[in-house]
């Protein structure tokens, strides 16, 4: 039951990040370093407070340093997607990471695949072209969708590795995750615009506390108490939220043909993943 409300808070605070992200003036490199400054300093402080900060093996710098990449790729594309293009497109482009989790496992899980993850990729695929007006170079939507696939792919690997790296304590592995995520965007803070405006302001205190702060802390406790493939479909709840979200507040048009593909997206996921979840 708490891993349960954990999930749908996590999921409703995880929608409104494409909308946030879409209408403030921020960069993404500006979202970037201001959402996990703030996190991995009340995340340091508090676990300084309860004397959780502790030594750890060189191992588990190496592991905290790879999830903090993964993390810092996920979001660096996931921002320029969202900018590129649309709150929506970013939300649904997000959501191919459950096809990416079936083919992970394939591919490093030692999992032998089934007739339906096959189904599963061609529908989501299918999907995702329907989507895409044109895939000609400047095209905002192409640009977005596939700026948006790839921050999934590398999202999909984190619930992976975050259940093969358990030992490490749940908190220590937050902490890593968004600090090392932090120096690998301190790379880049030449690019960062701090001339905001209150509003853009108001929407990065929100991203970094609300979404950073409490909803990631809150997946990676969910991430690793449930399967991986349970997890992903549950993940679908902020999809929904997210383009309700962006039709209210950005009026951002929702085409049929949009619609369509999203539908082929998600429901190619869940059948595959529901599949997996059997298995297991």
């Amino acid at each position: 039951m708490r891993a349960a409300v954990e999930a749908l808070i996590a999921l409703l605070l995880f929608g409104c990040i494409p909308v946030v992200v879409k209408s403030i003036a921020a960069n993404p490199y500006t979202i970037g370093i201001f959402r996990l400054a703030v996190t991995t300093a009340v995340l340091g402080a508090v676990m300084a407070f309860r004397g959780r900060l502790r030594r750890i093996g060189r191992g588990d710098w190496l592991r905290l340093a790879t999830i903090g990449l993964l993390f810092f790729g996920h979001w660096i594309t996931l921002f320029f997607a969202i900018k590129a293009s649309s709150s929506t497109i970013g939300a649904i482009g997000l959501s191919t990471y459950g096809v990416d989790l079936l083919i992970l496992g394939a591919l490093f899980g030692g999992e032998k695949p089934q007739v339906t993850d096959v189904v599963a990729v061609v529908i989501a695929a299918a999907g995702a072209v329907l989507i895409v007006p044109s895939f000609r170079i400047g095209n905002a939507t192409a640009t977005g969708m596939l700026l948006a696939c790839i921050s999934a792919l590398l999202y999909a690997t984190l619930p992976l590795l975050h259940q093969r790296w358990s030992s490490i304590p749940t908190d220590v592995r937050t902490l890593g995750q968004s600090g090392f995520a932090l120096l690998f965007f301190l790379l880049f803070v030449t690019r960062a615009d701090w001339n905001l405006a209150p509003r853009d302001w108001a929407g990065l205190l929100f991203l970094a506390i609300g979404v950073t702060l409490i909803a990631h802390s809150l997946w990676v406790r969910v991430t690793t108490r449930l399967s991986p493939a349970v997890t992903s479909i549950i993940y679908y709840g902020n999809i929904p939220v997210s383009v309700l979200l962006s039709v209210v507040f950005l009026h951002e048009p929702l085409t049929a043909r949009t619609v369509s593909g999203a539908s082929m997206i998600i429901g190619g996921s869940v059948i595959g993943l529901a599949a997996k979840a059997r298995r297991s």
